[in-house]
């Protein structure tokens, strides 16, 4: 079998011009520079060195095919010198890439890490798909995504470090509430005009499940993925919604009221997943460490 020190002690032959200046080049006896040769063309079944040629001019001389497979050997050792340079530039995160798959909540989270991640390593290409739990779970699996934001349970395909956890509060306009409630029920909410977020969310379908155990179905007037818009729809008094204490301690306006939700309290705990047996990138591994770190700095 045909090996790289073969090849290497063959090309380095050619270009000291002599076997013991190959030898002294790549730190090696002449004879083991003399036996790689051979065993390269005992390989091939060709001679890659005029022997009589050069014993008459005391000189290096190829063959016709020796030329020729100095020539495309020179290629294989520039590609393989590629291939451990990419190797190297990848585990230093000098290259590569890293595929996230945010929620419709998600994303506001997480931008304090994606930026860090972005400062910090600027080389690796980012990706972004926003998208609901069950395509980006289709996602880890088909492998057209690393990592992704999910809500607890996750099934078993899957691998998770803890993101966070925050209890859930409902959000109205002031006039609707009126002052002197301090907390609601779900089961309060029955005839309320809901605005939640998108369908596809795993938060919209953990609201509609608990309702549902309740024994009715929510009255869900608007869905919408945009912050900005909900926040107005609230401000018109067009309905109520319900989102995690993390958005509703963002909003600061006279005119709504956040209360806690009890009965049952639900929480709105994120994972950020991955497939399950699949080894971490170098890109996977940092960006995983920053989000546990920025977690772990929030409880």
């Amino acid at each position: 079998m045909m090996t790289l020190k073969q090849l290497q002690c063959f090309i380095t032959v050619v270009k000291t011009g002599g076997f013991s200046h190959a030898a002294d080049t790549l730190s090696l006896t002449q004879p083991t520079v003399t036996k790689a040769i051979s065993n390269l063309e005992d390989t091939l079944g060709v001679a890659l060195f005029d022997k009589q040629l050069m014993s008459r001019k005391r000189d290096i001389a190829l063959t016709e095919i020796g030329a020729l497979v100095y020539e495309q050997a020179q290629t294989v050792l520039q590609q393989v010198g590629y291939l451990e340079q990419t190797v190297t530039q990848y585990q230093h995160m000098d290259r590569g890439q890293l595929r996230l798959g945010l929620s419709p909540l998600g994303g506001e989270l997480l931008s304090d890490a994606i930026f860090e991640f972005y400062q910090t390593h600027r080389h690796i290409e980012l990706s972004l798909l926003e998208d609901g739990a069950e395509s980006l779970k289709q996602a880890l699996l088909d492998d057209t995504l690393d990592v992704c934001t999910l809500m607890q349970p996750i099934e078993e395909d899957f691998d998770c470090i803890p993101v966070c956890d925050y209890p859930i509060m409902m959000v109205a306009h002031r006039q609707h509430m009126g002052n002197t409630i301090k907390q609601v029920t779900l089961k309060s909410l029955k005839n309320a005009s809901l605005m939640l977020f998108a369908s596809h969310s795993s938060f919209t379908s953990m609201i509609v499940e608990e309702c549902q155990k309740l024994g009715f179905e929510p009255n869900i007037i608007c869905h919408t993925n945009q912050w900005q818009l909900l926040t107005t729809l609230l401000k018109k008094n067009m309905g109520v919604t319900l989102l995690p204490k993390y958005y509703t301690d963002k909003l600061d306006d006279k005119q709504l009221v956040c209360l806690p939700l009890v009965q049952p309290n639900l929480t709105w705990q994120m994972v950020m997943a991955w497939r399950k047996h699949r080894p971490l990138t170098p890109a996977m591994q940092a960006w995983l460490n920053i989000v546990q770190r920025q977690a772990n700095n929030k409880v």
